[in-house]
């Protein structure tokens, strides 16, 4: 009997066995994994497991976030090591990261070279503080971003997303959540043998080159940007994947209305930067007042054929920058302090959609308000950027003088409500030359409704315009955004970016930025006030259910051996 049991035991073994060398083989051929969180945290998109299966060349990964992080910081970066390892698991290429510390380099020159040298490959480092056990600052430098290789070129990714108004622990919270977008974005760009191209619509005296100087540096990591008349639009259909129109100040010819009407027809994007008041900063600067007026640009009839109109008024908010007055009495010491400029609004990006959610306010400058016009079912139209709830409207012409700021204001001046700044159109859109008698049309190639497309119209030129200071060889650009008063730096290309990616993709890739993953933050109070408590439960608790089971399985084994 002892024998047959020996036999059946071996026999089962052989079995478990021979069960698993099966699993194992099956598992080997069909991947596949479980993700049993709430918000899918660790579930790529089926975008990403396109991406990474369909590569042609091998990917390295230098992660420069390393070494003796604090808590958050090591959440991020495990988290990328696991994103990193999703990608590979899905890859049909070799996909391999190194964790490279650059504190670990003992030559103070040699670090320092190697700082400088990621700062020149687009990397950003960050000085850190920590409070050590003495209660003192240890001052700690920490790059938190990533290069990709394919063994041709490279890209830069920084990992640390900063939104004003979120404590650290949201904005690395906010980091994790676009981890996805922003790495698959570096491996698109690495994979792309021909970036998308950009086109800036020139003729009608649109803001120069240097003055976009900041906003095309960060689309060239990305695309290609040409500088093009409106007739050049439509020479090779669907050459440019987008068209910015940044603040035209000269009105548009039926012809150059015509080639715009045309590149919408066949699909293409389209973000306006207009403004139908003309009033500038710059005025201000050497007077004390100037004149806002109403400059038309004859594309009032084709924006409002595609769905929306832009209004001859000026948008002042409450929530708006502050700019340095001099306060101090005549013949005293000059003395500034910081006052509301109404007339530069400070936009909050909502999280209502991929393009603006989590960025920092966007500011912008004698903006004007947007109306929704018509019922065309087959436009979606959807606000992005919006005044407050304290607004006021002044209709033009109209006197700007910096006196202004010594008004007192009260919330009963500021009666109009949210007005729209920038609107997102999404659909088919109807041509602005159906229905009309015009010399230049061509009948052969001429559509009078467009593909599914989209645009944006963005009621502000100013919101992409950098500052330029100094001529010729002296030039300098400061970077989009920059306030010089309160050295902050405003939303403004983040924004811009976000407009273009999402006018460019035709895939979805946007859709990325809406992932959220739930920030489970402990009670701090209850953490106070119950410590003891649950310092008992965990101590106690295991032992007791220990001693429960050992005393369980000795009264088992003593009926089992009396019997």
């Amino acid at each position: 009997m002892v024998r047959n049991r020996k036999l059946q035991d071996l026999f089962q073994l052989l079995i478990s066995l021979l069960a698993l060398v099966v699993v194992i083989q099956v598992l080997q051929v069909y991947f596949f994994r479980w993700d049993l969180t709430s918000e899918k945290r660790y579930s790529l998109s089926d975008n990403t497991k396109n991406l990474v299966s369909n590569l042609n060349k091998d990917l390295y990964f230098e992660v420069y976030l390393s070494g003796d992080l604090p808590p958050g910081f090591t959440n991020l970066q495990k988290a990328c090591l696991e994103m990193i390892d999703e990608f590979s698991s899905y890859s049909n290429v070799n996909i391999s990261y190194a964790l490279i510390n650059p504190n670990d380099i003992a030559n103070p020159q040699k670090r320092k070279e190697l700082f400088d040298q990621l700062v020149s490959r687009g990397l950003q480092p960050i000085n850190l503080q920590e409070k050590t056990t003495d209660g003192s600052l240890n001052q700690k430098l920490v790059v938190p971003g990533i290069i990709v290789h394919d063994r041709e070129k490279e890209t830069s990714v920084h990992l640390l997303k900063s939104v004003a108004g979120l404590s650290s622990d949201q904005n690395l919270n906010h980091s994790i959540e676009e981890l996805e977008f922003e790495l698959t974005s570096a491996i698109r760009v690495l994979q792309d043998i021909i970036p998308k191209e950009i086109a800036f619509l020139t003729g009608h005296g649109e803001l120069g080159e240097f003055e976009v100087a900041d906003f095309t540096a960060s689309l060239l990591q990305r695309y290609q940007v040409k500088r093009i008349p409106a007739e050049a639009i439509n020479m090779q259909p669907n050459r440019y994947a987008a068209l910015v129109i940044a603040q035209p100040r000269e009105k548009f010819s039926e012809a150059d209305k015509y080639h715009i009407d045309q590149y919408v027809m066949n699909g293409g994007s389209v973000l306006w930067l207009v403004d139908e008041v003309l009033a500038s900063m710059d005025s201000l600067v050497t007077q004390e007042s100037t004149m806002a007026f109403y400059q038309p640009l004859n594309m009032e009839d084709q924006l409002f054929r595609y769905g929306v109109r832009i209004n001859p008024d000026l948008v002042l908010d409450v929530q708006s920058q502050l700019i340095p007055v001099q306060t101090a009495l005549a013949g005293q010491q000059a003395k500034f302090t910081p006052a509301p400029w109404y007339y530069s609004p400070l936009l909050v990006a909502p999280d209502t959609h991929p393009i603006t959610r989590k960025l920092n306010v966007i500011k912008a400058e004698f903006a004007n308000s947007i109306d929704f016009v018509g019922d065309n079912k087959q436009i979606k139209k959807q606000v992005l950027l919006a005044s407050s709830e304290y607004t006021r409207l002044e209709k033009v012409p109209k006197p700007i003088s910096l006196d202004i700021v010594n008004q007192k204001m009260k919330a009963s001046d500021f009666p109009a409500g949210p007005k729209n700044i920038a609107v997102l159109l999404e659909g088919v859109f109807p041509s602005v030359f159906q229905n009309r008698i015009w010399k230049g049309i061509q009948k052969n190639d001429f559509k009078t409704e467009s593909v599914p497309t989209k645009m944006i119209v963005i009621s502000d030129g100013d919101i992409i315009k950098n500052r330029v200071r100094g001529v010729g060889s002296n030039r300098q650009i400061e970077a989009l955004g920059y306030d010089r008063y309160s050295k902050s730096t405003y939303g403004n290309r983040n924004f811009l970016l976000n407009c273009v990616d999402y006018l460019c993709d035709d895939n979805g890739w946007m859709e990325l930025r809406s992932r959220e993953v739930k920030l489970r933050m402990l009670n701090k109070t209850k953490i106070r006030s119950e410590r003891l408590f649950w310092q008992l439960v965990n101590v106690l608790v295991p032992l007791i259910l220990l001693l429960i089971f050992g005393l369980i399985r000795f009264y088992i084994r003593k009926r089992k051996f009396a019997s």
